[in-house]
């Protein structure tokens, strides 16, 4: 795992512990390997080489909560390297290549259309590489569509493998303070976002959602079911351990959100759709 060390940002040397003690577990790591096999099969997006130092420029001196820095999916150095950017659709392709018939580019369409057809401004918090903004932003042309990631590597990368969508914007900045207007856009989407979070970041990020809901807005909480991150072993998730106990729909009525309906887009992954009452 050294090699995919990130050469811009600095790894700490607990990060390879932490790698090594999960394939070091004695569970199955089946459902790992089988992704780990099918990442190299998998089309990269076709962009430019990216000067990354260049690139990096505008992020340096940036503080990023401590809960973030944890090397995620057993990557050291987590979201913060080059290799977890430039492989994210390879390796979202290859989790969900079994499930739909265009994997997860066609799940992102199917969770896409669950954003009214009325929305005129949606944020995806927790964008990552931009590809479920793009799925809205391809379905809902009228629409203009804000993804926001901690990761300058994600949002660099993001830039450039959806440049070709004059409705989407790709910006650095924190699911659970974004410095967006109160009751300002009509549609939030927060997709595989959660399970990486303590309690703590799940709920200041759903207050986040709801404080820049307009009233009447809607918000698509798409996640992992509670045991999914159990099935993945040696790819480390330093907080599978809370997600056992997360309850979506107790989660959503918490935030003063109404109506939580289902719309999961496969058996593997739930969606939940809920609505901020009107004034």
């Amino acid at each position: 795992m050294k090699g995919l060390a990130g050469q811009h940002w600095p790894v700490p040397d607990w990060h390879f512990k932490r790698i090594e003690s999960e394939m070091a577990c004695p569970d199955p790591k089946e459902q790992m390997m089988a992704v780990v096999a099918r990442m190299p099969s998998e089309a990269a997006p076709e962009i430019e080489p990216i000067d990354w130092e260049a690139a990096l420029e505008p992020y340096r001196g940036l503080e990023f909560p401590k809960y973030y820095l944890q090397p995620f999916h057993s990557v050291p150095g987590g979201y913060l390297s080059e290799s977890a950017a430039m492989g994210d659709r390879q390796a979202m392709q290859a989790i969900y290549a079994e499930a739909h018939p265009r994997k997860c580019l066609g799940i992102r369409d199917d969770i896409a259309a669950q954003i009214p057809e009325s929305a005129r401004r949606v944020v995806d918090l927790g964008g990552g590489t931009g590809d479920g903004g793009a799925a809205v932003a391809r379905l809902r042309p009228e629409a203009s569509v804000l993804s926001i990631d901690a990761s300058p590597f994600m949002v660099e990368v993001g830039r450039r493998q959806n440049a070709d969508l004059a409705n989407l914007e790709i910006v650095q900045g924190f699911a659970e303070d974004t410095g967006l207007e109160d009751d300002s856009v009509d549609a939030v989407m927060i997709t595989l976002v959660l399970h990486e979070c303590p309690d703590f970041a799940k709920e200041a990020i759903g207050r986040e959602a709801v404080r820049i809901l307009k009233p009447g807005g809607t918000l698509v909480l798409t996640d992992v079911p509670n045991d999914d991150l159990h099935r993945y072993r040696g790819f480390f998730e330093p907080y599978k351990e809370p997600w056992l106990e997360f309850d979506f729909e107790a989660f959503l009525l918490g935030l003063g959100l109404v109506d939580p309906r289902a719309a999961d887009p496969i058996e593997r992954l739930w969606t939940r759709v809920a609505t901020l009452p009107a004034v």
